[in-house]
C-alpha cells in the first residue's frame, strides 16, 4: 500500500473573494463621496438646480459599474471553478481517472476551492488505484476460473457417454455440462467486459457487408425459431456496408437475437430491419415477448441486471452491457422502447461506409 505524505498546510483558509469584496466596496464609497468631497459647498443648491440629476446619473454609473465589477468577481472567484468541477465529476463518473484539477492559486495562497480541487485529486487518484485492483482481481480470477472449468466440461462429456442408458444419471451429468457452459460464457463475458471497459482490447475497424453479417447470424438461431413455432420477419437490403469491426459486432447481433427469442413465447414473432439513411444505418431487431416496465428499461444494460426473474438462469446479466459498451466503442448509439405484454425494440445506429 502505497503511503502518501500530507502536504502541510502554510497558511489558514481564507473567505474566497472577501478581500476582494471589501476592497470593491471601500472603492465605491470613495468614488461615491468624491462629489461630496469636491463640491460639498454646493450641495444647498441641489433643490433649485440640475445638479441632483446629475448627481444621480453618476452614482447610478457607480453603482452599475460596482456591480459588473462584483459580477465579475463572482463569475472568477465561484462560477468558473465550480464549471471546472463539474465538467471533472462527470468525466469520473464515466469511469475517467486520469482527471487532474490545477489549483487556482500557489500553495501560500490556497482559498477554499484550492483544498476542494486538491482533495478532489486526492480521491480521483484513489478511485483510480482502487478500480485498478478491481479490474486486475477480475481479470485474473476470471481467467483463473477457465481451465478447471474446461476440465470439469471435459470429464462430464465423457461420464455422459458412459451413462447413456442410465436416463437419471444422464440428467445429472447434463445439468452439470449445461451448467459448466453457462459459468464458462460468464466468464468470457466479464473478461470481453473487461478489455472493453479498460480499453485492452484491440478493435480492428474496416468496412464490410452488415447486410451479410445480420442474415448469417439469424440462420444461426434457425433451430431455435423452428422449436418455437416464432414468425421471423426480415427486411434487410443488401449491401449495406459499415465502418467497424465485424466480430464485435457479431456479439451484439448475437446478444440482441438471442434475448429477442429467448423473451419471445411460443408462436411469436421476431422482426429484424436495418436502412440506410443519410449518416448512418439503423437495425431495428424486434420481438412480441413480455416486454419490460420502465424501470427495467432503465436499468437494462447495467451489469449483471436481469429484470425477468423468470428467465434469470437462461443468463448471466452481461448481455446487454456487452452490446451498450460495443456500440459505444464503434462510435454509434443502441435505444430501446418497450411495453409491459407487448414486447422490445432495440435500436441500433452505426456510421456508414460507402456502398459498393
Amino acid at each position: 500500500m502505497r503511503m502518501k505524505k500530507k502536504r502541510e498546510k502554510k497558511t489558514t483558509i481564507s473567505n474566497i473573494s472577501l478581500k476582494g469584496y471589501l476592497g470593491s466596496f471601500v472603492v465605491l464609497m470613495l468614488v461615491s463621496s468624491l462629489p461630496i468631497l469636491l463640491y460639498g459647498e454646493y450641495l444647498h443648491e441641489l433643490s433649485s438646480s440640475y445638479l441632483k440629476w446629475y448627481l444621480l446619473l453618476y452614482w447610478l454609473l457607480v453603482s452599475l459599474v460596482f456591480t459588473g465589477v462584483i459580477a465579475y468577481q463572482k463569475y472568477m472567484a465561484f462560477d468558473v471553478p465550480l464549471k471546472r468541477l463539474s465538467e471533472a465529476t462527470k468525466q469520473v463518473a464515466k469511469g475517467d481517472f486520469s482527471i487532474y484539477l490545477k489549483p487556482m492559486h500557489s500553495v501560500q495562497k490556497y482559498n477554499e476551492l484550492d483544498y476542494v480541487f486538491e482533495n478532489f485529486n486526492t480521491m480521483v487518484e484513489e478511485l483510480g488505484s482502487t478500480e485498478t485492483l478491481k479490474n486486475d482481481f477480475v481479470a485474473n480470477v476470471s481467467h483463473e476460473f477457465k481451465a478447471p472449468l474446461a476440465v470439469i466440461k471435459s470429464y462430464a462429456s465423457v461420464l455422459q457417454e458412459r451413462v447413456y442408458n442410465d436416463s437419471e444419471l444422464n440428467d445429472y451429468v447434463e445439468t452439470i455440462v449445461a451448467e459448466t457452459d453457462k459459468m464458462a460464457l460468464l466468464v468470457t463475458n466479464v473478461l470481453k467486459l473487461n478489455k472493453i471497459e479498460n480499453q485492452i482490447i484491440q478493435t480492428t475497424m474496416k468496412e464490410y457487408d452488415v447486410s451479410r453479417q445480420l442474415v448469417d447470424m439469424i440462420l444461426t438461431f434457425e433451430k431455435v425459431w423452428e422449436d418455437k413455432k416464432v414468425t421471423i420477419d426480415v427486411e434487410v437490403p443488401d449491401n449495406i456496408f459499415v465502418k467497424a469491426d465485424p466480430e464485435m459486432m457479431e456479439i451484439v447481433w448475437q446478444n440482441l437475437l438471442s434475448n429477442a427469442f429467448k423473451f419471445t413465447s411460443a408462436g411469436g414473432n421476431v422482426s429484424v430491419k436495418a436502412r440506410k439513411n443519410s449518416d448512418g444505418i439503423e437495425v431495428e431487431v424486434i420481438d412480441t415477448g413480455c416486454g419490460m416496465d420502465r424501470e427495467t428499461a432503465k436499468r437494462v444494460f447495467d451489469k449483471f441486471y436481469q429484470g425477468d426473474t423468470s428467465h434469470s438462469g437462461k443468463g448471466n446479466g452481461l448481455g446487454l452491457t456487452l452490446v451498450e459498451r460495443i456500440v459505444t466503442l464503434m462510435s454509434g448509439t443502441v435505444s430501446l422502447s418497450s411495453k409491459v405484454g407487448e414486447g422490445s425494440n432495440f435500436k441500433i445506429w452505426l456510421p456508414v461506409a460507402d456502398s459498393r
